[in-house]
C-alpha cells in the first residue's frame, strides 16, 4: 500500500509540474494564472493522456482541440498551437456546428451550449471525440471529462462509460488523478 501511495504522489507531482510548465511558457511570470489559462493546459494534458483509435487520427494530421460555443478562453488557447500531443502538432479550431466539431479529437463544450447540451452530446456520441466541459453535471449528462472548481483548485471528473463507448482510452495516471470516476465500464 505504501508503494502505491508513493507512486500516486509522484504522478500527481509530475502532472502539476506539466501543468505549471505549460502555464509558465504561456504567461508572464508576474501574472497569476487565470481560470481559463489553467483549463487550457488541462485540455492539452488530456490530449496527451488519451488514446484514440488509429482510424480517428490519420498519420501526419494535427490533433484538433476545438471549442464549441462562445469561447471562454480568449487568447489562452493560442499558446497550445506551439505544443504537441500524441506526437502531433496541436491545432485549435472553433467549429460553428456540432457536425463540424465531430472531426475534432477534443471538444470543449462552452457554457453557452448548456441549453442544448443533451443534443450536442447525442450528436457526438459513438464517435472518437473527447468531450470536455465545465458545465455543472457534465459527466452525469454523458460528457467525457468534467472540469470542476473545488477549494479554489481545478479538478476533473471522468465518465468511464462514455469514454469506453466512444473508443477512447485514458492512461492509468489520468484516472488516478481524477476527483471522481462515474459510469461503469462493461467488460
Amino acid at each position: 500500500m505504501h508503494a502505491v501511495a508513493t507512486v500516486v504522489r509522484t504522478l500527481r507531482k509530475r502532472l502539476r509540474l506539466l501543468l505549471l510548465g505549460g502555464l509558465l511558457a504561456a504567461s508572464p511570470l508576474w501574472a497569476a494564472p487565470t481560470e481559463y489559462q489553467l483549463k487550457a493546459v488541462f485540455l492539452l494534458n488530456f490530449a496527451r493522456y488519451v488514446t484514440w483509435p488509429v482510424s480517428a487520427l490519420p498519420p501526419d494530421q494535427p490533433l484538433d482541440i476545438c471549442v464549441l460555443g462562445r469561447d471562454p478562453f480568449g487568447i489562452h488557447l493560442s499558446g497550445l498551437e506551439a505544443r504537441q500531443a500524441q506526437g502531433r502538432a496541436v491545432k485549435v479550431r472553433y467549429p460553428d456546428s456540432v457536425d463540424a466539431a465531430a472531426g475534432c479529437a477534443v471538444v470543449f463544450i462552452a457554457a453557452s451550449e448548456q441549453r442544448r447540451l443533451n443534443a450536442v452530446l447525442r450528436a457526438l456520441s459513438h464517435q472518437p471525440v473527447l468531450t470536455v466541459s465545465d458545465i455543472d453535471g457534465f459527466v452525469e449528462a454523458g460528457g467525457g471529462i468534467g472540469l470542476v472548481t473545488e477549494d479554489d483548485r481545478i479538478r476533473f471528473d471522468i465518465n468511464r462509460a462514455t469514454l469506453a463507448r466512444d473508443q477512447l482510452t485514458l492512461s492509468a495516471q489520468l484516472l488516478k488523478l481524477a476527483r471522481r470516476l462515474v459510469g461503469d465500464v462493461e467488460r
